[in-house]
Order: structure tokens, then C-alpha cells, then sequence
């Protein structure tokens, strides 16, 4: 059975005028005098905009369609995943940031500095401003308008890979970018990309132990907070490189007995 919805990139809830919209684009990219190998095409878009553009014909055509898919579902228990994917990770968010005010302060005052530091832990709180890509609200990281489907890409057939004439090796799809498919109406906020690009505050709060505990290394690692994966894609970290001015931090060691020696290469 066609899937008059699938055929017009469209979910079962599209609207008349959306339907009208989506038609009229796919049947002049279509249409046999621009595409004169994709006749078939074209017929099964007519037909889909003739039945669903008619309110008797649509509400009898969904009834088939639900029925026929209830009754796909009920005859397969192992369905077959798709290969194409448009999943994305988020990249890592690398940040270096001076806490020197903030480690002074947690050594000011302390008349027993080096007993209070080995019997608990001392946290540090910075708010600090970061760049980072976040879910796009418009589309909820979807990437194109509501009420609208993707396509397969009809350059590498939903593989998001295609062949070099030249030199016969497998690169990735420049017609979409490797995602293996297109939107036919994508998100006028992310431009399609289910992602955009902000500028907010956020507050770090870690402990010194937590640096203690990483040997020679300066970074502290806040899971999840990176730049944003899309299509479920997994966030990316933030990583902040813990940074002290050299004077504070020989004045801390002498004073509370070297509980910073470690950390004598923050310059």
C-alpha cells in the first residue's frame, strides 16, 4: 500500500493548506519536463494530492492506512532498523578559567589553613559565560517545520554516502551532508540544523579533591553540558582548564604546608 503522507514528506496530521504547499513544490521538481526519468514519481504524487486533498477520500484512505499498518506490525516482530541516520554527537566545549579569586577567598581567615583542608573538602563556585550550541525550541531539535517529514536523498539513496567518479572512494554526500536525508521545510530558526548557537551564564561548583584526585592534570570535567548532539545525538562535556595566578598559589603552599604543591604548573 502507498503511503500517500510519506510520498508528499508530510505526517498523518498536515493540514489542507500544507498539503497544497508540499504538492505544488514536489510537482515541479517532478514534473516530467524537469525529470523526465522520474515519470513514476510524478504520478504517485498527483495521486496522493488528489486523495489527500479530498476530505471523503482522506478520512477513507487513513482508515486503510491505519488498518494496513496494524496489521505490518502484528506480522513482524523483528523489524529492521534503518541504516540512515541523521545522529550527531555534540562536541566538547574547552574552556580555561581563572578561579584564582575564588580559591583566595577559601584560604582568607583560616587560623588552622592546613588541618581545615585535609579534614573536608573545599568547593569552588564560579558563574562563568560559555558559547555553546543548545536543542533549537522552535522545531525541539527536529530541524524542520512541524507537521513535516524528511526524505530520502535522492544523490546517495539514504546511504549519506556516494562514490568519486575519479578516484572510486566512498565520501560523504554533499547533497545532505552526509545525513542521508532531506527536509522538504526545514526550521526557519536552525535553518534545518536542530541546533543553535547561544550565549548564556552558568554556574561551576566542583571540589578541590576532585583536582586532587586527577593526578597532574588541571581539568575538570562537567558531563553533558557541551555543545548540544542533535537527532539523538549524545552532548557534548564542558572541560575547564582550573587556572591560579603562580603568587597566590606559592602563598597558599607555604602557608598551608604544600596542599596545593601539585598544582605549582597553573601559570
Amino acid at each position: 500500500m502507498k503511503d500517500f503522507y510519506d510520498i508528499l514528506g508530510l505526517d498523518e496530521n498536515a493540514g489542507e493548506s500544507l498539503i497544497k504547499s508540499s504538492y505544488r513544490r514536489l510537482a515541479s521538481v517532478y514534473h516530467p519536463d524537469k525529470n523526465p526519468e522520474n515519470q513514476d514519481k510524478f504520478i504517485d504524487i498527483n495521486e496522493a494530492y488528489k486523495t489527500l486533498s479530498d476530505d471523503v477520500l482522506r478520512r477513507a484512505y487513513d482508515k486503510e492506512l491505519k488498518d494496513y499498518k496494524a496489521f505490518q506490525a502484528s506480522q513482524s516482530e523483528n523489524k529492521i532498523k534503518p541504516y540512515r541516520t541523521r545522529l550527531r554527537d555534540g562536541a566538547n566545549v574547552n574552556l580555561i578559567i581563572d578561579f584564582t579569586d575564588e580559591i583566595e577567598r577559601q584560604f582568607q581567615g583560616s587560623k588552622n589553613l592546613k588541618e581545615n583542608m585535609e579534614s573536608s573538602e573545599i568547593f569552588i563556585e564560579k558563574t562563568i559565560n560559555i558559547e555553546r550550541y543548545v536543542k533549537c525550541p522552535s522545531c525541539n531539535g527536529e530541524g524542520k517545520e512541524n507537521g513535516t517529514l524528511s526524505m530520502p536523498c535522492s544523490e546517495c539513496r539514504g546511504t549519506g554516502n556516494i562514490k568519486n567518479k575519479s578516484s572510486g572512494i566512498m565520501e560523504l554526500c554533499r547533497n545532505c551532508d552526509g545525513y542521508g536525508d532531506l527536509f522538504l521545510y526545514k526550521c526557519k530558526t536552525c535553518n534545518g540544523m536542530a541546533r543553535i548557537k547561544t550565549s548564556e551564564k552558568i554556574k561551576l561548583n566542583f571540589s578541590l579533591n576532585e583536582l586532587l584526585n586527577r593526578g597532574d592534570k588541571n581539568i575538570i570535567i562537567f558531563k553533558n553540558i557541551g555543545d548540544a548532539g542533535v537527532f539523538g545525538g549524545k552532548n557534548g562535556n564542558l572541560n575547564i582548564a582550573v587556572k591560579i595566578d603562580e603568587k597566590v598559589l606559592n602563598k597558599i603552599n607555604k602557608t598551608g604546608g604544600g596542599f596545593l604543591s601539585k598544582f605549582s604548573f597553573f601559570k
